[in-house]
């Protein structure tokens, strides 16, 4: 079965891990996925073309409509396709379901993956577009409740029209080391020092302006803590890194990068700030719980991302940095779960990809 996949950017984020995850799997059940992208790169470009992938480049929609379209066209002419699969996080953009629907693909289907869309053209044409969703998609997907009603509306959602497929993740490859948790804490000197971490893109909705301010509150009351920000150096990252500097913080902030390896930086971390403005469920908060860290969570994060609710605080953006630091350290000093229970658990609440693979691959099959 041949999967044409839309949406991908070209910086690794949590719709591509989505992609991703489900791909190393389901490429072993018979399932390849091909991608469009429509800039000069795709994450995990090497990988896909490793696994099996062909990956088509195309004009960027918004600098040319038309040669979008004609290209968009031209793949599907070529390829028969059993499914387009359009990753969205919003409806700002849903030229690749009326093309899929107007070259007559057989299943289309529309992912929700996020909870709202910065930017007030992006807002405007999402309302303009979302009643035209059903009229071209055959299916309507969402990574959690909350995304899915936000993109498809209660209507549908209530109905049973939107299939939640989970931002499901290998647990072991997130799971606690006591080895790298030791020897990454002694290369960056973090010995005897509470680290605070955060796994995410330099983007609004992750907020790390307001990570910022919760920190230097966490500094004034204690001392020997340190700020852990994993996440490629893009986006806004060169305005935190100048923010931390302002605030004299910048002995105090370590900025990661890209990692490959997330475990070692999960293990050395002793607690996870999320105080992101919205979000579906994010892949980062379900690994850092897979690695048995105690997180602290904006309340705009879906309740559906917590797994371990004893070991989770949700705060209200509302609720002032006092407040938001005092959650912090509180939640720092917990022991990490068994990895055994870590796993049981992730499984019952459907966050396993070998098991939620399966369910993709029926709905591939699957027509209404």
């Amino acid at each position: 079965m041949k999967i044409l996949q839309i949406g991908m950017g070209n910086v690794a984020g949590g719709l591509e891990a989505f992609v991703m995850n489900y791909y190393r799997v389901l490429v072993h059940m018979d399932i390849q996925f091909d991608f469009v992208c429509m800039y000069d790169k795709i994450a995990y470009e090497e990988e896909i073309r490793k696994l099996g992938g062909r990956i088509y480049y195309i004009p960027n929609v918004k600098k040319n409509y038309q040669g979008y379209i004609k290209e968009l066209k031209k793949i599907l002419k070529e390829t028969k396709y059993d499914a387009v699969h359009v990753n969205m996080l919003s409806a700002a953009n849903i030229v690749p379901l009326r093309v899929a629907h107007t070259m007559k693909v057989p299943k289309i289907i529309a992912h929700s993956h996020s909870s709202s869309c910065p930017g007030l053209i992006r807002k405007i044409m999402d309302n303009w577009n979302r009643p035209k969703i059903a009229k071209y998609a055959t299916d309507r997907i969402a990574c959690g409740e909350m995304a899915g009603r936000w993109l498809f509306g209660d209507k549908a959602f209530q109905s049973g029209q939107v299939t939640l497929i989970n931002n499901a993740i290998q647990a072991e490859k997130f799971s606690f080391s006591e080895k790298d948790r030791d020897s990454l804490r002694k290369e960056l000197g973090w010995e005897n020092k509470t680290v605070i971490g955060h796994v995410g893109r330099f983007d609004i909705p992750k907020n790390h302006d307001r990570m910022l301010d919760i920190f230097q509150q966490i500094v004034s009351e204690k001392k020997d803590v340190m700020l852990c920000l994993v996440g490629p150096k893009e986006g806004l990252y060169k305005e935190i890194k100048e923010k931390t500097v302002q605030k004299g913080l910048e002995d105090k902030v370590y900025f990661a990068g890209k990692q490959e390896n997330i475990r070692r930086y999960l293990s050395a971390m002793d607690v996870f700030l999320f105080p992101s403005v919205f979000e579906g469920v994010p892949f980062a908060l379900i690994e850092a719980q897979a690695n048995g860290l105690a997180c602290v969570m904006s309340e705009a994060v879906s309740e559906e991302a917590v797994v371990f609710p004893e070991r989770v605080r949700r705060l209200s953006l509302d609720r002032d940095n006092i407040q938001w630091a005092a959650a912090v350290m509180a939640m720092s000093s917990m022991n990490r779960e068994a990895a055994d229970l870590i796993k049981m658990r992730l499984s019952d609440a459907h966050f396993n990809i070998e098991t939620e693979a399966k369910r993709l691959k029926d709905l591939y099959y699957h027509t209404r």
